[in-house]
């Protein structure tokens, strides 16, 4: 086999902070370098600003930072791949480049805009939905985090071929995440006390008015019940309204809605583990990896029974109806009022979580792409 040169669009993974598809660009980079045969297989990874990447000693890589001020993926990464050809260009997100030469794999992560529109500002979705649809079209292979993502592409694009759709799995960091143990500081459940914890953007996607709701009733039908509702994310389109409806609770229910602003890599798992559950009722996930690492966490999960969410909770997590606040408020009091069933939430969800790994998601990512290219020769 003759060296073969793969691209790979880094640029989601070069930014400060990490959200969901950004984290995934990052970890299935480095998963990929990994599992690549290092005689055989170089790689160019392209990014607008310098990138810290995690190359395995002996593996070919290059990184090119090519800065440009606007449309980088549109212009200047497109530009990259007719001046220098490559046999296969990697993009973990969907905005494949309109004018980009050659062979590309794109992941396909959800195609919530169009099922859930009115969960998304105008121009975000008419911008995604332009991707989408020519990155699904031009793509040579497609990659689906999930077989629910996967229906989706075929129920909205019907022309798809199945054939090029390849289902693969996000993975779990396992040396990241893991239980509470006796030596942890406790840091956060000593400031905020016993808490629920929803990590994520602070958004209508992420059914946040519904979170609030629940854990309001919550504190008014269970008084005995003082758990506080930590937050953690950033505030995006549609919190403006979940803030003013916290000013309209009791006193004593609105001050214990802990609204912690973005969290540094490094605080996510310690926060995580600390936590007494984990509600995640969400409106759309196309995989949902935060549920993972609260089982890896050794926390109880409550989460929607829409989307993505069954399929990757396996059984493991208490699943709600995600529109109904008196289903969400009952979950959570099942959890936290019933220990044994606590612990056998816990049990079941680190046996769940041991199912996922990076180390296999690279593996099959670097297969598509090398299959890409043999089926091209």
């Amino acid at each position: 086999m003759d060296e073969i040169i793969i691209g790979i669009d880094v640029s989601r993974g070069a930014k400060t902070h990490l959200s969901g598809i950004e984290y995934y660009s990052r970890s299935i980079v480095d998963a990929i370098l990994k599992s690549a045969p290092k005689d055989k297989v170089k790689f160019r990874l392209f990014s607008p600003q310098p990138v810290d990447i995690d190359a395995p000693h002996g593996a070919q890589v290059e990184i090119k930072v090519m800065r440009f001020p606007r449309l980088w993926s549109q212009l200047r990464l497109a530009i990259e791949t007719i001046l220098h050809p490559i046999d296969v260009l990697f993009v973990p997100a969907h905005t494949i480049p309109f004018i980009a030469r050659g062979r590309v794999v794109a992941t396909i992560h959800d195609l919530g805009f169009l099922r859930y529109p009115a969960l998304y500002p105008l121009l975000h979705r008419l911008y995604h939905r332009t991707c989408a649809r020519f990155s699904i079209r031009r793509a040579h292979r497609v990659i689906a985090i999930s077989e629910f993502t996967k229906r989706d592409i075929l129920h909205y694009y019907p022309k798809t071929d199945p054939r090029k759709i390849t289902v693969i799995h996000q993975g779990l960091d396992h040396a990241r995440f893991g239980p509470l143990t006796k030596t942890d500081s406790l840091k956060y459940r000593s400031r905020y006390g016993e808490y629920i914890l929803f990590l994520g953007r602070l958004e209508y996607k992420k059914n946040i008015h519904r979170i609030v709701e629940s854990y309001a009733s919550l504190r008014q039908k269970y008084p005995v019940i003082s758990h506080t509702l930590v937050l953690g994310g950033l505030p995006k389109y549609g919190f403006r309204a979940v803030e003013r409806y916290i000013k309209t609770l009791p006193s004593n229910i609105a001050k214990d809605i802990i609204i912690t602003g973005y969290l540094p890599d490094a605080d996510v798992p310690k926060i995580l583990r600390e936590a007494d559950l984990f509600l995640f009722p969400t409106l759309f996930e196309g995989f949902g990896l935060p549920i993972l690492e609260a089982f890896a966490s050794g926390v109880p999960v409550v989460a929607s029974n829409t989307t993505s969410l069954p399929e990757v909770a396996g059984g493991a997590a208490i699943l709600v109806d995600p529109t109904n606040i008196e289903e969400i408020t009952r979950a959570c009091r099942k959890i936290i009022t019933n220990r044994k069933l606590h612990k056998i939430l816990q049990d079941m969800g680190l046996a769940r979580c041991r199912h996922f790994s990076w180390d296999k998601a690279g593996r099959l990512t670097l297969g598509v792409l090398l299959g890409s290219i043999n089926n091209s020769r």
